[in-house]
């Protein structure tokens, strides 16, 4: 099995979500990492499994995110699996304004079969301003990134 974990993130709490999944995923094949700012449609060839995780900004899917999605050609994820999670502060009573199902949703019209329901991992708010690298991940999120993982992979029957 192939699989490629496609991530946006500003502070890198997101890209570890990715990561730490692509711990567990590695163990059914070959997975890579990549940023979707690198993305192209040549990384998508050969792969079973698609993973697109991003932080919900706004109450939806950054922009960067929706503009890389739309630059794929259509079809692209014809028979494989696909599947979404988002990062966003907790608690967040307002569930249908997560990425993670607008992601998923994507991804399906671009012909992915979803494998796993979408999955929301939590940050805590941050009172600083500008970007950077920040930890903002609550306790036990990486561990549920790898859960999370192994179950796509029962999914999927890897």
């Amino acid at each position: 099995m192939k699989a490629l974990i496609v991530y946006f993130s500003k502070f890198g709490n997101t890209r570890r979500i990715a990561q730490a999944m692509a711990e567990t995923i590695k163990q059914a094949g070959d997975t890579r990492v990549v940023s979707i700012e690198q993305l192209t449609a040549a990384d998508l060839e050969g792969v079973d499994l698609v993973v697109l995780g991003s932080p919900t900004h706004g109450f939806t899917v950054p922009e960067a995110v929706r503009s890389a999605l739309a630059a794929l050609p259509a079809g692209i994820l014809a028979g494989k699996s696909v599947a979404a999670f988002d990062t966003t502060v907790r608690p967040w009573p307002l569930r249908l304004f997560r990425a993670a199902p607008k992601l998923l949703r994507q991804l399906s019209q671009l012909g992915g079969q979803p494998v796993a329901r979408p999955q929301t991992f939590f940050v805590r708010t941050s009172s600083t301003q500008g970007t950077g690298e920040r930890d903002l991940l609550l306790a036990g999120q990486i561990d549920r990134a790898q859960e999370w993982a192994g179950q796509i992979l029962k999914q999927m029957r890897v």
